[in-house]
C-alpha cells in the first residue's frame, strides 16, 4: 500500500515560461522566443506566481523588474535547466561532464587592478570552476542570498551578514596618487602643497575610501578641484588617463597603473587606505580555501 502523500509539485512548464521572461527581459520578447501568444505567457506567469505564493516581478513604468523572490527563483531555474540540458546530452550519448560554478560579486568601487590580481588565479586552479563574476554597488552585494552568490568582495563591512554567510577583512591597502604625464611633473615637486586646487577625479562620496580621502585633504588644508566623482573604478582610471585629473590607487599597483593606464606615480599617501572585505557563502566548502588563497596573495603583494 502506497503512503498518502500530500505534496505540491512545481509545474516546470510554468517555471520555464517565467524563466524565459526573466532572461528575455519582457513578456513580448519571451513570446517571440517561445512562439506563443502574449495572453498565454501572461496567464501562465500569473498561475506560476499563485502556485508559489509570491510575486516574481513588479513594474517600474513599462519595465518588468524581478522581485527578491524572483531573483531567487531565477537562480534555481538556471541550475534546474542547466542540469536538464546535461541530462539530455548524457542520454543522447554526448559528454555531459559537470563543471562547478563559482559566483563572485565584486563591488564596482573596488580597485579593478587589485581584483584582477585576486581573481585571475582562480582560472588556473586544478579542476577550475566556471567563474561567474558580476559587479554591483556595495548595498546590493550585501543583500545577496546564498543561492545567488558564493563570494562577495566589498569596499566596506556589511551592515549585517545574512544567515549562511560569514564576513572578514581580506586586505588593507596603502594608497598613492597617480596622474597622466602632463600632470605629474606639475604636482610631484612640493607635494602635498601642490594639490591645493589641483584637478582630481574621486570616487563617489558614499564610499569609505572617498571619506578617507576627504579627511586627508582637510587635514592638510587642501581644497582640490574635483573634476568628477565616479563610482566605477575602471571608468575612473580611464578618464584619469586622458589627463583630466589625479587619482588615488593602491600603492602595490604602481607598475600596473603605468602599464595599463599610462598613469605615473606622484607620491604615497599616509592615512588613506582601501579595505577589501570578503563575504563568503558557507554552503560552498570551496570558498574558505579560495579566501585563504586570496589572503596569501595579498600578503605577497603588500610584502613585495
Amino acid at each position: 500500500m502506497q503512503p498518502d502523500l500530500d505534496l505540491e509539485r512545481l509545474n516546470y512548464q510554468h517555471l520555464y515560461y517565467f524563466w524565459a521572461v526573466a532572461k528575455m527581459g519582457s513578456i513580448k520578447n519571451a513570446c517571440s522566443m517561445l512562439g506563443l501568444a502574449q495572453p498565454t505567457i501572461s496567464g501562465q506567469l500569473a498561475v506560476f506566481e499563485k502556485s508559489i505564493g509570491h510575486k516574481v516581478f513588479h513594474r517600474e513604468g513599462r519595465k518588468l523588474v524581478l522581485t527578491e523572490k524572483g531573483l531567487l527563483a531565477v537562480s534555481y531555474a538556471d541550475e534546474i535547466f542547466r542540469i536538464g540540458d546535461e541530462l539530455r546530452n548524457w542520454l543522447k550519448g554526448e559528454n555531459a561532464e559537470r563543471r562547478l560554478e563559482l559566483r563572485i560579486g565584486v563591488c564596482n568601487a573596488l580597485d579593478t587592478l587589485v581584483m584582477r590580481r585576486l581573481l585571475t588565479p582562480l582560472l588556473n586552479m586544478s579542476q577550475s570552476p566556471m567563474l561567474i563574476c558580476f559587479s554591483s554597488d556595495e548595498r546590493s552585494l550585501s543583500e545577496l542570498s546564498p543561492l545567488t552568490c558564493d563570494l562577495a568582495l566589498l569596499n566596506a563591512p556589511p551592515a549585517s551578514v545574512r544567515r549562511g554567510f560569514s564576513s572578514q577583512l581580506l586586505a588593507t591597502l596603502e594608497m598613492s596618487i597617480f596622474g597622466a604625464p602632463n600632470l605629474v611633473a606639475a604636482y610631484r615637486d612640493g607635494f602635498p602643497r601642490t594639490l591645493h586646487h589641483a584637478p582630481v577625479i574621486l570616487p563617489t562620496s558614499n564610499t569609505l575610501l572617498r571619506q578617507s580621502q576627504d579627511r586627508w585633504f582637510h587635514s592638510h588644508g587642501l581644497k582640490p578641484q574635483v573634476r568628477a566623482e565616479i563610482e566605477d573604478n575602471s571608468l575612473l582610471k580611464s578618464i584619469a588617463a586622458t589627463g583630466e585629473g589625479l587619482v588615488f590607487a593602491p600603492s602595490v599597483m604602481r607598475r600596473e597603473m603605468l602599464e595599463r593606464y599610462g598613469l605615473d606615480f606622484v607620491a604615497e599617501i599616509e592615512g588613506v587606505q582601501e579595505r577589501v572585505f570578503a563575504v563568503a557563502n558557507q554552503r560552498n566548502p570551496a570558498v574558505a580555501a579560495i579566501i585563504r588563497g586570496m589572503s596569501s596573495l595579498v600578503e605577497r603583494l603588500t610584502d613585495g
